[in-house]
């Protein structure tokens, strides 16, 4: 019978001949202030610019019916770990803009939302000017979405599904006529993470001595359902102006189906050894509202040109909810908690800016920006009485905790652009203004108002031997409410989570070097370096928290240093084989500030083995293979481990029609094993994602024009991406 896991062979049975070869050199491009440099021959197609690199999505086969988690998957020192979740140079804070603006979602639940079907490019700012928002220590990530740009209808429809029941459906109709353009679009998705589970651990705790063993799956899913609609005007002379609205709900359902066998002695005598069987549950589920308007004014020929934006967002609608269960081997309830936390928030940002071209090449750009935020709800927690005469959830009314946060923050900036002979830069400065207040009535209160200020700087130069670009930029992690509020909350029966009232932000001091050179053998190289100066590091400590219970702090831990390299080859040694190979290395040392956690220093690493084989005109096949390194954490360790994918598409219907199918993880070889130790808890976790993970997906568009270059805003005139920071 041939079982599912080998669907991913089926691509080597369609007949094979070579595709002509299109190859050009490539070109360096002299648009605005900073040059930039394109790969335009060979695939994947990269833009490099002194803050930032762009990748043409079109080039990634394997993200077929996934999202932009998995376009990003290709590129060094990405990673994506059991559950989904994206880190970037060993850090997951980072910002998600969508077409130059705020995504209405946060960070990996951002890049969930969005299907890679939709994506025309992506780009990572890795030292992002003083322009812009400062939070997001290893960057912004902006994805520009494909659109028709020539007059009439446009239609662009997408939907895939795999072996693991993620789902997704999206679209998006264009009317383009003259100077005005109206769009409706919307999507629904239902991608889902499911892994296999044991752990191991060991408290001590007032003479306990607890020893547990679980075993189980979990699951951690993204639920988007957003509506779009929108109205765009161009005079093409001066005036430039954009309503967008969007809606809809998201869920953010994870669990566990556990059993565990735990062991217990006080002072050597055995005082339980039983097995129980553990289900946990957690959801957050929003509705939510964003509006967002964005006006131009260009003064003269010259370019000069004043902005308004503004956009405002709001949760009418807000549950977070958390369920842990504990059974005996009988099927009693043994112990069981229930937490509801009801919340409502809304923010509002803006920005006026002014930009003035002083010379041939220089220019300078002053502005303010706002953010606004605010938020207030309770929190409720149900404990099981197990007492026989009672057996129900009981509300503890002496831990019900109502809440109010709000942040504004107030920011002037100033930018400059310029060009001398072969060198372009760029400086800013920005200050910010922070006013941080929240109340806890039953717990506590904090109230905080402070300057900060964020220069950046970029420098571009090139020569025979290659292009030369730098970057140096300042930002900041601060921590949002949840991670302050000082109640805790149950992941499982046996792991908690508390905030810190007290926690400080994390500042962020992050150099980058980049050389790239083109030789005429179809060869490309690039190879960046970057250090990163971390103060006040915000991390988990787990300590032994009840007998066979730990719980989870968001502490501020320490400081630390990180040195890096990145490399990246592309190369076409036949013209029926392209391959890229990406390899990206750091060292890191971190000294620890906060009792529990220890000074630790290592070296981790990754590689990635890109290769796309065009079988015919209108199909491609592509392998990947990943190896990603050991890495030490604040408490422990975490391995090393490896994992494959393989991708095909088809075009048909004269290109209008699209169809996908890739296998991840195919070789079932990626295991995430850490381990944590302190004087009182050894912890050992073993994490596999389920298998097989086959995605089929079909696109299909009508009308679609690609965008010419001279139309392509500021994603290509100028250093920054199209869009403001609010």
């Amino acid at each position: 019978m041939f079982r599912i896991k080998y669907l991913y062979l089926l691509p080597l049975l369609f007949s094979y001949c070579h595709l002509n070869a299109q190859v050009k050199n490539d070109t360096i491009m002299k648009t605005g202030n900073l040059k930039i440099v394109t790969v335009a021959g060979q695939k994947p197609k990269v833009v490099y610019k002194p803050d930032r690199l762009i990748v043409d999505v079109s080039s990634v086969t394997s993200a077929l019916g996934g999202t932009a988690v998995d376009v990003l998957s290709t590129l060094p020192s990405i990673q994506i770990d059991a559950e989904g979740q994206l880190t970037f140079r060993g850090s997951s804070n980072f910002l998600v803009y969508i077409d130059g603006k705020p995504s209405p979602l946060d960070g990996t639940q951002a890049l969930q939302s969005i299907p890679a079907s939709m994506i025309q490019e992506l780009e990572i700012l890795t030292t992002p000017s003083a322009k812009y928002k400062t939070e997001g220590d290893v960057g912004i990530i902006n994805i520009t979405t494909k659109s028709n740009l020539g007059n009439g209808l446009g239609v662009f429809l997408n939907a895939s599904g795999s072996t693991l029941l993620t789902r997704s459906v999206d679209g998006k109709i264009n009317y383009r006529m003259g100077h005005h353009n109206l769009y409706l679009g919307g999507q629904a998705s239902y991608v889902k993470t499911k892994s296999d589970f044991e752990q191991y651990k060991q408290t001590v705790v007032d003479g306990y001595t607890t020893t547990s063993n679980s075993d189980g799956t979990r699951f951690r899913n993204y639920g988007t359902f957003i509506g779009q609609g929108g109205y765009e005007f161009t005079d093409g002379k001066h005036h430039e102006f954009t309503l967008d609205l969007q809606g809809g709900r998201t869920r953010n359902p994870r669990g566990g189906d556990m059993d565990y066998k735990e062991h217990r002695e006080y002072l050597g005598n055995v005082v339980n050894d039983n097995s129980y069987d553990s289900h946990d549950r957690y959801k957050l589920e929003k509705h939510l509202f964003q509006a967002a308007t964005d006006y131009t004014w260009k003064i003269n020929d010259r370019g000069d040109k004043v902005n308004l934006n503004n956009r405002f967002r709001y949760d009418w609608y807000s549950m977070e909810y958390t369920e842990s269960n504990m059974f005996d081997q009988q099927g009693s309830r043994y112990e069981g908690t229930r937490g509801y936390e009801k919340e409502h928030h809304w923010d509002c940002d803006g920005a006026l800016s002014y930009l003035l071209h002083y010379g041939q090449m220089g220019k300078i750009e002053t502005g303010y920006q706002y953010t606004t935020y605010s938020e207030h709800g309770d929190y409720n927690i149900y404990y099981w009485n197990r007492e026989p005469s009672i057996l129900e959830f009981q509300n503890q009314l002496d831990l019900y905790a109502p809440f109010y946060y709000r942040r504004q923050t107030h920011s002037p900036y100033v930018q400059l652009n310029d060009q001398y002979g072969h060198v372009a830069f760029d400086a800013g400065l920005r200050a910010d203004r922070l006013i941080d207040d929240m109340d806890l009535p039953t717990y506590t209160s904090r109230h905080r108002k402070y300057w900060a200020l964020f220069p950046s700087a970029h420098l571009s130069y090139s020569t025979s031997i290659g292009s030369f670009m730098a970057g140096y930029s300042r930002r900041t992690n601060r921590p949002g409410i949840w991670k302050l509020e000082p109640y805790i909350t149950y992941e499982d029966y046996y792991t908690r989570i508390i905030g810190n009232p007290d926690l400080d932000a994390e500042y962020v001091n992050s150099i980058e070097l980049r050389w790239r050179k083109t030789f005429k053998n179809d060869l490309s190289l690039t190879a960046a370096g970057f250090v990163r100066q971390r103060t006040d590091v915000v991390d988990y400590v787990r300590v032994a928290y009840e007998p066979g219970v730990t719980l989870d702090s968001i502490i501020n831990a320490g400081n630390q240093w990180d040195k890096g390299l990145e490399f990246q080859a592309v190369v076409k040694p036949y013209k029926w084989w392209n391959t890229t190979l990406n390899a990206s290395a750091y060292h890191y040392k971190f000294h620890a500030t906060y009792e529990g956690c220890h000074d630790s220093d290592g070296f981790t690493y990754q590689f990635g083995w890109i290769n796309g084989f065009p079988l015919t005109q209108n199909s491609r096949f592509q392998f990947d293979g990943h190896l990603v390194g050991p890495m030490n954490l604040t408490q422990g360790k975490e391995k090393a481990y490896v994992f494959f994918d393989v991708a095909y598409r088809q075009s048909l219907a004269k290109g209008k029609l699209s169809v996908g199918l890739v296998a991840h993880d195919v070789f079932h070889t990626a295991k995430y094993h850490n381990r944590r130790w302190t004087d009182s808890l050894i912890s050992e976790t073993w994490v596999r994602p389920k298998y097989p993970n086959v995605v089929l997906s079909l696109s299909y568009h009508f009308n679609q024009k690609s965008t010419p270059k001279s139309q392509e805003g500021e994603l290509s005139k100028d250093v920054e991406f199209v869009g403001k920071d609010f």
